[in-house]
């Protein structure tokens, strides 16, 4: 896989070490999708809620909920450099 397919890379590449950071457009497009889905999916529950449709909006929060969560989750995961950290990115001046 080339470089330029990675959307994320670890702060470090010990098991224990945590954390991702966007490399490309695509992992902060990533982010943001997540963080659409659950604001839009807060929205429309207490929309839903407020006109007495309770479970609608449960169902509906639920739906957006996962569906940007799994992306996320999968982009971290299939879209993540096995090989490179963040401080490689910064030393060969990818990143800032």
């Amino acid at each position: 896989m080339a470089d330029q397919e990675y959307w994320f890379a670890r702060y470090t590449l010990h098991p224990e070490g945590r954390g991702l950071r966007p490399v490309r457009w695509q992992g902060i497009a990533a982010i943001a999708t997540f963080v659409v889905a659950m604001v839009g999916g807060g929205l429309v529950f207490l929309l839903l809620a407020l006109d007495g449709f309770m479970f609608a909006g449960v169902l509906t929060f639920a739906v957006f909920a996962i569906s940007g969560a799994s992306f996320f989750i999968w982009a971290g995961v299939a879209k993540r450099d096995p090989n490179r950290t963040v401080a490689d990115y910064q030393a060969a001046g990818l990143l800032k």
